[in-house]
């Protein structure tokens, strides 16, 4: 997986993981990270993740032969991207031979962008794998059914979930960091700001919002897949089309009933800034489109008590309070209602926050790894073996 800072795609998740793992009585856990998963120069947003520290690289097969030849007994790859399967399958068809166990998190069953050329590499890897793991029920079954693989070598294991233990409140600081006025309300949506996310629809529902609530704003926070940082990128991001979400926001603010309404905050964004948006932020928006997976971010503002409107799509739903969070995909109207619902009741809305966190206790980190560790124990109990990687 990614680990450590520079904080990169799955580095937050990787540590979460490790440290939980670590905790494990019966498990000795060796993580192993990316110095490139993909070269870097072609990511499509700015700023690539290539990084000094790191052994695995996707251009460096010595780097996979010594993964493959640790002395271990499990192998747990985490994988994302679909193009990140032309050297995981190799990779796998290693550790196969030297015997060990291969465990595989799926955390994307369906890419965000059509990237089908690239499914028989993906096939391939995940044909090799002993258990492959699913964040939720909807993309166990996209999983089963994109690949032809038998569920029982499916298993669902949840995204975790970092919780607060009370909701934190917000201070002068907070707005201050963001530049944001302390006298207004805010509702946020952030991360990677790709097409999929549904952030036009979000925009077209806040058309009908803003104007019949004048003390909000909405603040739109993370990176645009538009291919900024070089030709390379720029062509990346044409074949993905990615570069048209960019023009489209822009657009949309430009609307009046949006001008000076919303708030852009483009570009990566520390933790330090997400933790100040989230608890200045009346409720956070992730209205997926398109999705079979779980959303980090998503499970991010849960953690921090920020009330979630979601997408009835994806694991999203786990993390919604009940059946009133959730609206359904692509239906702005929808939206829109839900949300002047939601944001005409303050009172309700503060208790929200409480209600929030108790909705993900499930899916606490140990949680989570005792589940890790009852998969890894039924792979090796076979064997006999007591050492579990």
């Amino acid at each position: 997986c990614q680990f450590g800072l520079p904080v990169r795609g799955l580095s937050p998740y990787g540590d979460a993981l490790f440290e939980a793992l670590d905790s494990q009585p019966d498990l000795e856990v060796r993580p192993n990270d990316y110095r490139a998963p993909y070269p870097g120069f072609l990511h499509p947003a700015s700023g690539g993740f290539n990084q000094d520290q790191g052994d695995l690289h996707w251009g460096n097969p010595f780097s996979w032969r010594r993964l493959a030849s640790a002395d271990t007994d499990i192998v747990h790859l985490q994988h994302w991207s679909p193009p990140m399967a032309g050297y995981l399958a190799p990779l796998a068809s290693m550790i196969r031979r030297t015997g060990k166990r291969l465990v595989i998190t799926v955390h994307n069953p369906t890419a965000h962008e059509s990237l089908r050329p690239l499914e028989p590499f993906e096939r391939g890897l995940f044909k090799q794998a002993d258990a492959l793991v699913a964040h939720d029920a909807r993309g166990a079954m996209a999983l089963s059914r994109r690949f032809d693989i038998e569920t029982r070598r499916i298993h669902i294991i949840a995204h975790g979930v970092r919780a607060a233990t009370t909701p934190p409140a917000s201070t002068a600081a907070d707005h201050e960091a963001l530049g944001l006025d302390p006298s207004r309300r805010y509702i946020c949506v952030f991360g990677n700001l790709r097409g999929y996310k549904g952030i036009d629809y979000l925009l077209n529902a806040c058309r009908r919002v803003l104007p019949a609530l004048p003390d909000l704003d909405l603040v739109i926070a993370g990176r645009l897949w538009s291919g900024q940082s070089g030709l390379a990128a720029r062509l990346v991001a044409t074949a993905l089309k990615t570069h048209r979400d960019g023009d489209a926001l822009r657009t949309s603010l430009a609307h009046p009933q949006l001008k000076n309404r919303v708030h852009l905050r483009e570009g990566f964004q520390s933790d330090e800034v997400i933790d100040s948006l989230l608890r200045v932020s009346e409720l956070a928006v992730f209205p997926y489109v398109r999705f079979d997976s779980q959303s980090g971010a998503a499970c991010r503002a849960a953690g921090m008590g920020c009330p979630l409107l979601v997408s009835d799509i994806g694991g999203l739903p786990d993390l919604a309070i009940d059946s009133q969070w959730l609206v359904e995909p692509g239906d702005s109207d929808a939206l829109a209602t839900a949300l002047l619902a939601k944001l005409s009741d303050p009172h309700a809305l503060a208790n929200s926050r409480v209600a929030q966190l108790a909705r993900v206790d499930a899916y606490a980190w140990p949680r989570i790894a005792e589940q890790h560790a009852a998969l890894y124990r039924s792979l090796t109990a076979t064997r006999g073996r007591s050492k579990k990687h």
